[in-house]
């Protein structure tokens, strides 16, 4: 990510020759070894550009396709640069965890929520069309594939800290995973497209027409749909202290398989719900792993130079079920 120069020219120089007055500083808001995320100010309000490794560079159009072909609620994008792997959109607003910070709206949430998971159902049956045109394919019956081929990776996993011991713990644990995988999949709840990074800081609040819209498909794939909203979940007791036995945890639970009540049973969703929950760990490690893998290693260990290892940390983490 070493083209910040050429991007904000380009940025501006597009802005520009739309008629806007784009002051001189624009403010970097976000650089990581992934992604640069960079704000426009002008008389007609904040534009966004960002750019992306050239390896996850499908975001603008699987937005312009969500937006077109199932009306979703996603950014407005008003240009695209495939050479510099960067694109342009509008404002939408500030984020849902800004805006209930201090003053926690459930109803909100839950509203976003179910918004949310209305995208995933909605793309259920178009899953082929997204891995055609590159969308990663995760479903819960290429996992086990997933998996075995991380653990495989032994020198890299004693890289991140992994032990022996727990290398040859998860070499034994992948016929519990797959099995785990198998038993997700007969609750009937179809695999979709979803991002990896659920959660109320990529959601954006419209303060002036409330409305809702949904940011950084960048990692994205064809997943079990409650994967990220174990992601969103497990923030929302990050970020706003919520408890499991909260009564807000679950109405944001019960906002989670609103969705899915037409056609499966509450007991059985919340039974999926739980298996997913003991898979999220794994899913998660696989996602980090898969996100080392696409962009520069070096440059990614350097940014987190400070904080143990994730993949690692997510291991134990689905180990400990088992203990």
């Amino acid at each position: 990510m070493n083209n910040q120069k050429r991007i904000i020219e380009w940025g501006a120089n597009y802005l520009k020759s739309q008629g806007y007055a784009v002051e001189p500083a624009p403010e970097i808001l976000l650089s990581t070894p992934w992604s640069t995320v960079i704000r426009f100010s002008t008389a007609s309000g904040y534009f966004y550009l960002k750019e992306t490794a050239p390896s996850l560079f499908l975001e603008p159009k699987i937005f312009q396709i969500l937006s077109a072909q199932f009306r979703a609620s996603v950014p407005t994008v008003i240009a695209i640069s495939n050479d510099l792997h960067c694109f342009l959109t509008k404002d939408a607003g500030n984020t849902l965890r800004k805006t209930i910070k201090t003053d926690f709206n459930t109803d909100l949430f839950c509203q976003a929520i179910e918004q949310y998971t209305a995208i995933q159902r909605s793309t259920e049956h178009d899953t082929e069309m997204f891995i055609k045109m590159g969308v990663p394919d995760w479903r819960l019956d290429q996992l086990p594939i997933l998996y075995d081929q991380m653990i495989g990776q032994t020198d890299f996993l004693k890289s991140e800290g992994m032990t022996d011991k727990e290398l040859k713990i998860l070499q034994d644990l992948s016929p519990q995973f797959l099995s785990q995988c198998v038993l997700l999949s007969k609750h009937e709840i179809l695999e979709t497209l979803g991002q990896h990074d659920f959660h109320d800081n990529n959601i954006l609040i419209d303060s002036n027409t409330k409305k809702i819209t949904f940011i950084d498909f960048g990692e994205t794939a064809i997943i079990h749909p409650f994967f990220p909203l174990h992601t969103c979940l497990r923030q929302s007791i990050k970020h706003h202290g919520i408890k499991e036995t909260d009564l807000v945890y679950k109405q944001l639970q019960d906002a989670c398989i609103e969705n899915w009540l037409e056609s499966v049973t509450k007991s059985e969703l919340l039974e999926g719900l739980s298996t997913a929950k003991q898979l999220w760990p794994m899913y998660s490690a696989l996602d980090c792993y898969r996100l080392m893998m696409r962009v520069d290693l070096q440059a990614y260990r350097s940014h987190y130079a400070n904080r143990p290892s994730q993949i690692r940390a997510y291991c134990q983490e689905y180990m400990e079920f088992f203990r």
